[in-house]
């Protein structure tokens, strides 16, 4: 997922390079770093055996600023005792010597195997040579965080007054309770950092939240926006906002859900209206809010293409669910399923699988309501036709509707199908 042309937001650099940790010359140490202070929203990893850069990123991101990331992969640095969590300070204290700012200001990051000590010389010089890399090379920051990915994952945009570029990695062990996923978005707007972070965690849980490919949940999960303030603008999103937001999800949400399958700039204009019409929210922010979430949207969608072995991506919306913990568990039942996810891949259209991962939630909700449908067209209780259903599985992209008819909540989520090349690449990923 390369765009054309990479905008990168003003007194912002980042690059990435062969460092030593990967036994090849593949890049596998890189960094982001903003001339100025940053204001910074992040959300880590739910998994409870954490990684030691997440300790300390965690404790770093508490008080707001940031303005350096360091991202290394090929070894995600968990489970390595008191080492490695020295380690995780130390790689700060050496990025912050180098750049002459304070190591509290450095968020550090690692991907890759798990149980491994990694080299501290071979950290400690990779963190020193920062200063002698400091260009603005975004695909080879991108290219140096990567693991099992196929490809890199950028998106970007550019605004007379402002820009937001967004980074993320990740393919396998991937289902957000926040996927070995790393996002990182930079932008050069001005906003304080309680708003950056209610912002944050809005647009996490209905992006990056709400995919998986493989139901793991990694040990490393870092969602990262930084804004240095380097352009006029200013943004602003109060919790008051961000309530009114979440109750307007129903009138918003299947316009948004459905971006990249319909014009950009017409959709965007359309919810632009209704959002202006009931927020207070500055024509700044709502312009501003729209435009990060489809980065993080299509970042989102790319790390679910390059599921590791993936063939097909499938979005699941579930309509009109009784609550919101029902619609939840719901998406999450049947992106998760084996037996859908395989369906999918061999084409095979027995949608009685979906029943099932339907059915087995432990909560209850009134089934003789339920109506399902595969791309517009009904498959229960009215039965699409099996050789129709089937030409749709074969679809690059599929997407399921599943219509409680007995309440007002909405969800949507998106994963990919279970190939035998998954099998392949995870029984052979440490050898």
């Amino acid at each position: 997922m390369i765009q054309t042309k990479v905008h990168v937001p003003q007194k912002f650099f980042l690059n990435g390079w062969h460092c030593g940790i990967k036994p090849n010359l593949k890049k596998d140490f890189g960094f982001i770093f903003s001339e100025t202070l940053c204001t910074i929203g992040a959300v880590f990893t739910k998994n409870q055996f954490v990684g030691n850069p997440i300790v300390v990123g965690r404790e770093h991101a508490k008080k707001g600023t940031m303005q350096c990331v360091i991202v290394n992969s090929g070894n995600s640095n968990v489970a390595t005792g008191k080492e490695g969590l020295e380690l995780a300070y130390q790689s700060c204290k050496w990025t912050a010597e180098t750049l002459g700012i304070k190591d509290t200001n450095v968020l550090p990051s690692s991907t890759g195997v798990i149980g491994r000590k990694l080299n501290p010389e071979i950290i400690k010089k990779a963190c020193k040579d920062i200063k002698n890399h400091l260009e603005i090379l975004p695909i080879s920051f991108s290219e140096a965080i990567l693991t099992t990915d196929q490809f890199i994952k950028i998106a970007s945009f550019a605004h007379s007054e402002y820009t937001i570029l967004g980074i993320a990695k990740g393919a396998g062990m991937i289902s957000p309770n926040m996927a070995t996923m790393l996002a990182y978005v930079i932008t050069d707007v001005t906003i304080h950092s309680q708003d950056l972070q209610r912002l944050t965690c809005f647009i996490a849980d209905r992006t990056f939240n709400r995919i998986s490919v493989d139901s793991d949940t990694s040990t490393s999960d870092t969602f990262v926006i930084l804004a240095n303030g380097s352009s006029k603008i200013r943004i602003e999103f109060p919790e008051e906002e961000k309530i009114k937001l979440e109750n307007l999800e129903k009138n918003i949400f299947l316009s948004l859900v459905d971006w990249g399958s319909k014009d950009q700039e017409e959709l965007f204009y359309q919810v632009f209206l209704m959002l202006k019409k009931h927020t207070n929210l500055s024509e700044e922010t709502l312009e501003f809010f729209l435009r990060l979430y489809r980065i993080c949207l299509q970042l989102s969608k790319a790390i679910v293409r390059d599921g590791e072995g993936s063939t097909k991506i499938f979005r699941v919306n579930i309509l009109n669910a009784p609550t919101k913990s029902i619609s939840e568990k719901l998406g999450r039942s049947i992106i998760n399923s084996p037996l859908i996810k395989t369906a999918i891949f061999g084409g095979d259209p027995n949608w009685g699988r979906l029943i099932m991962a339907i059915g087995k939630i432990d909560e209850y909700f009134d089934t003789s309501k339920l109506k399902i449908y595969c791309n517009g067209k009904e498959i229960f209780p009215m039965v699409m036709d099996l050789e129709h259903l089937k030409e749709n599985f074969k679809n690059s992209e599929i997407y399921f509707d599943v219509d409680l008819n007995q309440g007002k909540y909405l969800d949507s989520f998106w994963g990919c199908d279970l190939s035998y090349e998954y099998i392949k690449i995870n029984s052979e990923y440490t050898t």
